[in-house]
């Protein structure tokens, strides 16, 4: 029977990095094309989408960064006993 492999605390950390990353320049991207693009973004739609997206790519790099550190802290602590 084959184990299952275990994703390390960096690797994870790592992925929700990159997810942030890109989520945020998404976020950023569609934050400046709302100020150019006046005719589609009458009700400030563009621009409420665009911080949502901010938003959830800071939320993921904050969760991600809590994983991180709560997978090394229990990886340290089971080790040390």
């Amino acid at each position: 029977m084959k184990r299952m492999e275990r994703y390390e605390s960096k690797e994870i950390t790592q992925m929700c990095k990159m997810i942030a990353a890109v989520g945020l320049v998404v976020g950023i991207s569609l934050f400046l094309l709302s100020f150019v693009a006046n005719a589609y973004n009458k009700d400030f739609f563009l621009t409420i989408i665009s911080l949502g997206v901010i938003g959830a790519s800071m939320f993921m790099f904050g969760f991600g960064t809590f994983l991180g550190i709560l997978m090394e802290t229990y990886g340290n602590s089971k080790t040390s006993v």
